[in-house]
């Protein structure tokens, strides 16, 4: 019986399967991608870390942390030892004839011999990167390298000062960067013994210090463990492959799980078309089920019958989705895999059992309720048809089914999670979600109420379709609604964030910034760009510090140890000094100085400091207050004289928790200068400023600003990618419940077109009425989406990204009409076999 019913209506359940088949391809695509690199990265992990562990300083090393190191190695037995560092600087092409040449910001690793410990750096000759090749004024580079710059092997660069040869071109390098965070620039290997010699390394460099070992198996995890113990009051921080390999297997888990949320969110919206059309089918098979019943059928042979139906037809979309994810992850170009670390994905076992139990179970708990009303069929409708109400009408059973429904999705959202605070939260927002969609939809049906009073014939009647018995329209609404809700919100979003950056990059926002400027260099500097700026470089010292103590009304902490343990203050800050207060800077206690200190204010105190707000909230710290500083291993007692309010988002002009009042204690202190440069639109100026640092101050580091920005740019717009995709797909699930809702109420409409044929409608009429139906609906969806992304954008705007709300009506409102566009035109096209019908058919079959 239930393969009977399927063959009869097979075209009307079509969209049944197409619905399940795309949330169950999300769900299968996104784990066995997350799963493929999670296998790859984890396998490995100790090529990536390319060591055991490896101790890392963010300043040279120092006799105490070196005799840290003997001691705590001593008896551990390592077997070998590598030192790293790495720093920033800027690179150069020879100038000549043709021009200046070319400059570029680069990423410098300086190794010694046995680099890496584990893994391999593969160079495009077939060899492997050897760190003896590169003595003597080596370098090895990156493909895209030598393309930017216009360069090959064996051709000349220059790096600090002096002109290194190209000797070989990185193809693979899988170990990780020692600082971590964002790369400014391409990698560049060159050996340890010329990085000594460049002088890049100066005082206030970001240079990283990285010593790598290789220890017996057993003792990895001890001697991690010993050394974070031993260097908890120091900038040294320790790595090692296996923490590393948990963290990368967490964290991976993680992303996996939260990902498979999105697939999930798209089954559910899948589930949504298939309650959609089981409640149509109960509705058109209520006379069949009413003959069965006479014929002796019981309501549990029929209820069997069609849950048989339903299950295959899940089955074969959870089976069609694993087809889908085949074809889509077989169509993923190599480039892009290529980042994460893998060349192919391919399907895991695991990620198909939970994307097919997925697609099945939601399948059978949407399409659950609806049949549950064929047992309150009675063969009495036969006879008396007023008893046709009684099939829709809930009963307990009904009730508990729906609550058993509600229960199990949650506990599947929980399980694709892996979190059941995470699962709870989705179901939740999912919960709320539609709740909102449809109180907005039963307002807006209600709102359009008054254009079936419309003097035309098309808008009248079309407005009037929208509440025929089974068109399922506030379903549709809703699902559209949803898709466009989550393509515009980004698309807002985005519009916002460069909005944002482009007010940042304003007319006082710097195109350059120069780092690492010593002291005795800062004339020269200003000497150096000042054919190439707009107007004089705003140069001002910074310094690295931690803070080792407080002594306070409030606070109170003795040393580091104290601090490291209070946790407010533990992270190293970028301390400055000054005698005037800059414009992004409020005063909001206190007294700001307005010269150098002469003598010391008291004698346990060695200079005075202004704090931010935040510093004052976070850590208890007040006016009067004595802060104790580390930096670069000298320390000095400065005691809180204002507090100040900074707007962070212009820090190129005061963005220090700390700034310290000029003072001959503060001025010994071991720093550099940081510049702002401004040279305008015009990129030969930049050009030729970087040229001019690199030929006449090799160990200064410049920034583009703009290339940082479009950096960031290219990272937004690949999210915003990401989670438009994730609205289309909604879209398209929107697209297919309309779809499905025009066959469920196809011979409905046949009727329909035929008594308008009767009566005089020609087909440009009816086809008219069509597309005014779709066209609202679209509209009525479009503004949904169009609203909530207004709201969304706002909130997040305003309360998470505390930047400038904008509201981009053009974007809203050209989404809104797309959206009706769309739509029409989907309902248009699956309505052409109503309008090219005869009417006789029709009315005979009556």
């Amino acid at each position: 019986m239930a393969f009977r019913e399927t063959r009869a209506s097979w075209l009307r359940l079509v969209f049944f399967f197409t619905c399940v088949a795309i949330g169950v391809a999300a769900i299968v695509v996104l784990r066995s991608v997350v799963q493929n690199v999670r296998e790859t990265l984890v396998r490995e992990a100790r090529e990536i870390v390319g060591a055991d562990v490896v101790v890392q300083s963010t300043r040279p090393w120092t006799p105490e942390s070196r005799e840290t190191l003997t001691r705590e190695l001593v008896d551990v037995g390592v077997l070998s030892r590598v030192d790293v560092i790495e720093t920033r600087t800027m690179a150069s092409t020879p100038g000549g004839n043709a021009g200046p040449g070319r400059v570029r910001l680069v990423e410098l690793r300086a190794v010694s011999e046995g680099f890496p410990l584990y893994g391999r750096i593969d160079l495009q000759s077939g060899g492997v990167l050897e760190p003896s090749m590169l003595a003597n004024a080596g370098v090895a580079v990156p493909p895209e390298f030598l393309v930017e710059m216009g360069l090959a092997v064996g051709s000349a660069v220059r790096l600090g000062g002096r002109d290194f040869t190209i000797r070989g071109v990185v193809t693979k390098d899988r170990v990780q960067r020692g600082g971590g965070g964002f790369a400014f620039g391409p990698r560049l290997y060159v050996s340890l013994d010329d990085l000594k010699t460049m002088g890049l390394l100066g005082f206030g460099s970001t240079a990283t210090y990285q010593a790598y070992f290789r220890l017996p198996e057993a003792r990895i995890d001890d001697v991690a463990a010993a050394l974070r113990l031993a260097f908890a009051n120091q900038t040294v921080s320790v790595r090692s492959w296996h923490a590393y390999e948990d963290r990368l297997g967490r964290n991976l888990v993680t992303a996996e799980n939260y990902l498979s949320l999105v697939g999930f969110a798209m089954v559910v919206l899948g589930g949504i078309g298939v309650w959609s059309v089981t409640r149509v089918i109960v509705q058109q098979k209520v006379r069949s089920v009413a003959i069965l019943k006479c014929l002796g059928a019981s309501s549990r042979q029929i209820l069997a019958t069609y849950m048989l139906q339903v299950l295959w037809l899940a089955a074969g979309g959870s089976a069609l989705g694993l087809a889908i994810a085949a074809a889509v992850l077989a169509a993923i170009p190599a480039s892009v895999l290529r980042p994460l670390g893998v060349t192919a994905v391919t399907i895991t076992g695991s990620a198909a059992a939970q994307g097919f139990a997925v697609g099945l179970l939601v399948s059978v708990l949407f399409a659950l309720v609806p049949l549950l009303e064929m047992r309150l069929v009675k063969p009495l409708l036969l006879l008396r048809a007023d008893t046709a109400t009684s099939a829709r009408r809930a009963d307990r059973a009904s009730r508990l089914a729906a609550l058993v429904t509600l229960g199990a999705l949650v506990v599947v959202a929980v399980w694709q999670a892996g979190s059941v605070r995470a699962g709870l939260f989705v179901s939740g927002g999912l919960a709320v979600a539609w709740l909102l969609l449809l109180l907005v939809s039963h307002g807006v049906m209600r709102v359009t109420s008054g254009l079936t009073r419309s003097r035309s014939f098309a808008v009248r009647h079309a407005t009037l379709s929208l509440r025929r018995p089974g068109n399922q329209t506030r379903v549709v609404l809703m699902a559209v609604g949803l898709g466009c809700f989550f393509v515009l919100s980004v698309r807002a979003m985005q519009h916002n964030l460069l909005a944002e950056f482009a007010a940042q990059l304003g007319s006082s926002s710097p195109d350059l910034v120069l780092i690492d400027v010593q002291q005795d260099q800062t004339d020269g500097v200003q000497a150096a760009i000042a054919p190439y700026v707009i107007e004089p470089a705003r140069i001002m010292p910074l310094m690295r510090a931690r803070v080792v103590g407080v002594f306070g009304a409030r606070t109170v902490l003795e040393n580091a140890d104290a601090v490291r343990k209070q946790g407010r203050l533990t992270r190293e800050f970028g301390v400055t000094y000054r005698d005037i207060l800059q414009s992004n800077e409020r005063l909001v206690a206190g007294r700001f100085w307005s010269g150098p200190l002469d003598a010391a204010a008291r004698a346990s105190d060695d200079a005075e400091v202004s704090i931010s707000e935040e510093v004052r909230d976070d850590a208890g710290v007040g006016v009067g207050d004595t802060v104790k500083l580390d930096v670069s291993g000298q320390t000095v007692r400065a005691r809180v004289t204002s507090i100040r309010h900074v707007a962070w988002d212009e820090t190129q002009n005061g963005g220090f928790f700390f700034v310290l009042r000029p003072a001959p204690a503060v001025l010994r202190l071991p720093h550099a200068f940081v510049g702002f440069v401004r040279t305008g639109e015009d990129a030969t100026r930049r050009a030729g400023l970087q040229r001019a640092l690199v030929n006449g101050f090799p160990n200064v580091t410049v920034v583009d600003v703009r290339a940082v920005v479009a950096s960031i740019r290219d990272v937004l717009d690949n999210i915003t990618l990401g989670i438009t995709v994730v609205g289309v797909v909604t879209l398209v699930s929107g697209a297919l419940i309309l779809i499905g809702a025009v066959a469920m109420t196809k011979f409905q409409r046949l009727y329909d077109a035929a008594i308008y044929r009767t009566l005089g409608a020609g087909t440009r009429l009816i086809a008219t009425m069509v597309a005014v139906e779709y066209g609202l609906l679209g509209a009525l969806a479009g503004l949904v989406g169009a609203a909530g992304a207004f709201g969304l954008s706002w909130a997040l705007a305003r309360y998470l990204f505390e930047i400038t709300w904008r509201p981009a009506p053009g974007l809203l409102a050209a989404g809104a009409v797309l959206t009706a566009i769309l739509v029409s035109s989907i309902g248009l096209a699956a309505s052409l076999d109503v309008l090219a019908r005869k009417p006789l058919g029709a009315l005979r079959s009556e």
